[in-house]
């Protein structure tokens, strides 16, 4: 039980106040209302944080070599790609899409839990800072990885 309350009272601690970008390192932001989000590029690691500025509420990491980006499959009336981030059975999905005839750039966060939406979040308008396609395509290739396409995903090169 002891170990119980341990975990409970870790979860329940706020994270410490966190620090923006370091320079060069911004993949992708956004405003959705009073909060932000962003993913920061640290090393060969991304960064996912979305919260109040400068003390967001859910900061979550992966190594570029494992990071869930799906990019444009080049078909469709939008160009559109997105990552996902996970964390206990949950997955945080931030995706871009410009319709080809430019309604200009949509942006947002989908939340799920397995196959169940919990929640969908659109960035403000003209908030997003760009695709995800302009940084993070490149950064999967600067780690030796190609994209074979929707049925075999990031592979050696």
């Amino acid at each position: 039980m002891r170990v119980l309350a341990v975990v409970a009272l870790t979860l329940c601690t706020p994270l410490p106040a966190a620090a923006e970008c370091a320079p060069g390192g911004l993949v992708f932001s956004c405003q959705i209302g009073a909060k932000v989000l962003e993913l920061c590029r640290k090393a060969d690691n991304i960064t996912y944080s979305f919260g109040p500025p400068g003390a967001p509420e859910l900061r979550l990491s992966a190594p570029l070599v494992t990071l869930d980006y799906e990019p444009w499959p080049g078909i469709g009336s939008s160009v559109w790609e997105q990552v996902t981030f996970g964390n206990g059975g949950y997955s945080y999905t931030v995706w871009t899409r410009t319709d080809r005839n430019f309604d200009g750039l949509n942006a947002g966060i989908e939340v799920s839990r397995g196959a169940s939406s919990v929640a969908s979040l659109y960035c403000d308008a003209g908030s997003a800072s760009n695709q995800l396609y302009d940084t993070l395509y490149a950064m999967k290739e600067s780690v030796g990885l190609c994209w074979g396409g929707p049925n075999d995903g990031w592979t050696g090169c």
